[in-house]
């Protein structure tokens, strides 16, 4: 009897130890996976608060578009933003007449003054666009955009009562690069886009980006055959110094 327990007992814990180890070289493969998965995912960082942190971070109800997103989807200025960021609505008919609302907050739509405050503020590398006809420029060399929902009034200051857009272009890089867009359409409508970046030393880099827009009228005049006036838009941007960290001995 006495036998027959140990041997029982000699079963039973083999089992149980084989059991243990099965569980163990499965459960490995999930773990590798999940390490595997964290770090294939991609950090966002964004600097809504005015330094650069993760968006988990961020105690606020923000909306991050990357550059990409932006250039996949044809989103090319702020009104068309409102299709990829949600509770935002940008109403114009043309620059001076435009609103900007998040959350049905902001200015009404349909009043035509340059001295209206907007409830929304826009921001281009943390420098405010104090009107918004300044703001409905087409995208230049554009990183990203954060769209902030609710009052931003401790961060940005007035205007921002119902939210904040930031907008953030690409910075220079010690590595030479440079991208060119050019875009056609009807009423001759010709856009290009440049831009270019690169070192001017050993730890100064700065960054170039040009765009230039033009279109002819849309109204053409049957008595003297001619048409409106053409429109040619400049766009400058530039982003100077980026400096490399010394490391010391």
């Amino acid at each position: 009897m006495i036998a027959r327990f140990l041997l029982l007992a000699g079963v039973a814990s083999a089992s149980f130890i084989a059991s243990t180890a099965s569980a163990q070289d499965a459960a490995q493969p999930v773990a590798d996976s999940a390490e595997q998965a964290t770090a294939r995912g991609e950090v966002i960082i964004v600097t809504a608060r005015r330094r650069a942190e993760t968006a988990q971070e961020v105690p606020l109800a923000i909306s991050v578009i990357r550059g990409d997103s932006i250039e996949a989807t044809g989103n090319f200025n702020v009104v068309k933003l409102q299709q990829l960021a949600p509770t935002l609505q940008v109403y114009t008919t043309n620059p001076r007449n435009t609103s900007v609302n998040i959350r049905g907050l902001g200015v009404p739509f349909g009043l035509t003054s340059d001295g209206f405050e907007q409830g929304v503020g826009i921001y281009v590398d943390d420098v405010y666009n104090s009107r918004v006809a300044a703001a409905t420029f087409d995208f230049l060399d554009v990183a990203q955009v954060e769209v902030l929902r609710g009052p931003q009034g401790t961060l940005y200051g007035k205007n921002t009562t119902a939210g904040a857009i930031n907008i953030t272009t690409n910075q220079p890089t010690f590595d030479f690069e440079g991208r060119a867009e050019l875009t056609v359409g009807n009423l001759n409508y010709k856009q290009a886009k440049a831009a270019i970046s690169g070192p001017l030393s050993d730890t100064i880099a700065a960054r170039i980006a040009v765009a230039a827009t033009s279109r002819r009228g849309t109204i053409y005049n049957v008595t003297s055959s001619a048409g409106s006036t053409s429109r040619t838009i400049w766009a400058f941007a530039d982003n100077c110094c980026s400096s490399r960290p010394t490391i010391s001995a």
